[in-house]
């Protein structure tokens, strides 16, 4: 049985809580992955929302799937750090609440009928609408563990 609109929701909020609470206690320059700094992976975070967040957006309204530009994922990945590659920590961290405000409020959308819908997902698998949500603190939530054991919070 898939979990209702305001479990969904209340699980990627828990987690993005606990990661907002982490990154304050963090030295958000300590490189948590090969060449990526707790910033990078805020900026990898929020490409990823941004990708899900289209393709939510193309089901909803009936659209063709929307599909990653780039299906290697270990080349979208660095493309999206090298996009904010400038940027100050201030605007990662903005972009990465900006983003997630606007995704919240297309999943707030969905009607509870449309979370059982299977959609092409943007790296061509198929799930439901409730998987693609679950997805989104599952992948905050591995980057929130790892996050954890940099900075000896675990």
């Amino acid at each position: 049985m898939e979990k209702d609109l305001t479990v969904l929701l209340s699980e990627i909020d828990h987690i993005r809580t606990e990661m907002g609470q982490v990154v304050q206690k963090i030295d958000t320059s300590l490189t948590i992955y090969p060449g990526w700094t707790i910033k990078e992976m805020i900026a990898h975070i929020t490409a990823w929302e941004i990708v899900i967040h289209k393709a939510i957006q193309t089901s909803l309204v009936g659209e063709p799937p929307y599909f990653l530009h780039e299906q290697d994922f270990d080349v979208f990945n660095q493309e999206a750090v090298d996009f904010r590659g400038d940027w100050s920590l201030e605007q990662v961290l903005q972009e990465w609440k900006d983003v997630r405000a606007k995704l919240v409020k297309t999943i707030q959308k969905i009607k509870p009928d449309d979370l059982s819908v299977e959609m092409v997902l943007p790296w061509g698998s198929e799930r439901t609408v409730a998987e693609l949500i679950e997805i989104i603190g599952e992948h905050e939530g591995e980057h929130l563990g790892d996050s954890r054991k940099i900075a000896g919070l675990t």
